[in-house]
C-alpha cells in the first residue's frame, strides 16, 4: 500500500509539471477542469509558468528565512514581503492574494507588468491563487510571472507621504524605499 501510495504521489508530480524549490512550470492541459493543483515553493525567489491554464492552482510561498535577533529577544515578529512581477504575455488566469481565507485580487487577465508587493506576518496564512478563466477556443495563453521575497529584518513603518515629497531633502533610503524601488523596476 505504500508502495502504491508513493508511486500515485510520484506520478502526480510528474503530471502537474516540472517543479524545484524556487519555480515551477507546467500545463493545465494535464490538469482537469475545475480542480486545485497545490504547489509550494521555498526558495526566497523564482518563477512560475502555466501554459494553457484550466481549473486553478494554490501556491504556498514558504521561503526558508533566517531567524532575526528581534524574534530571538522576544521583540515582535518579523515582517515577509512578496513582490509578484508578470511577464509581458501573462493571459489565462487571474492571481489572487489569498489571507485568512479572503481573497484579493492583485493581477488581472492582462494585467501591465507591473510589480504588486504585499507583506504578511509569518503566523499567518497565506496563498496566491491563480485561477484560469474560461476561453471557447485553446489559444495559446500563458500565465507567468517571477516572484521575491524577503524578511523585513528591521522593519520600520514607512516614512509619510509628506517627508517623501520635501524637496532638496537629501538623505539614505530606508529599507522600504529600497524594496518598493526594487519591487516597481523591471527584472
Amino acid at each position: 500500500a505504500l508502495r502504491a501510495l508513493c508511486l500515485a504521489g510520484l506520478g502526480a508530480a510528474i503530471g502537474g509539471g516540472a517543479a524545484d524549490q524556487c519555480s515551477w512550470r507546467g500545463s493545465g492541459l494535464s490538469q482537469e477542469a475545475g480542480s486545485v493543483e497545490q504547489l509550494s515553493l521555498h526558495c526566497a525567489e523564482g518563477s512560475l509558468e502555466w501554459l494553457y491554464p484550466t481549473g486553478a492552482l494554490r501556491l504556498r510561498l514558504a521561503p526558508r528565512l533566517p531567524p532575526t535577533s528581534a524574534a530571538v529577544k522576544g521583540g515582535s515578529p518579523p515582517h515577509v514581503t512578496a513582490c509578484i512581477k508578470p511577464t509581458g504575455t501573462f493571459r489565462g488566469a487571474q492571481l489572487y492574494l489569498e489571507r485568512e481565507g479572503v481573497l484579493e485580487l492583485l493581477l488581472p487577465e492582462a494585467p501591465r507588468p507591473r510589480a504588486r508587493c504585499f507583506s504578511w506576518l509569518p503566523q499567518e496564512k497565506v496563498a496566491l491563487f491563480l485561477q484560469a478563466t474560461p476561453h471557447p477556443d485553446i489559444s495559446r495563453r500563458i500565465a507567468a510571472f517571477r516572484y521575491e521575497l524577503r524578511g523585513d529584518w528591521l522593519a520600520r513603518p514607512a516614512l509619510p507621504a509628506a517627508s517623501l515629497s520635501a524637496e532638496g531633502a537629501c538623505r539614505p533610503c530606508n529599507d522600504t524605499e529600497i524594496l518598493m524601488a526594487i519591487c516597481t523596476s523591471d527584472f
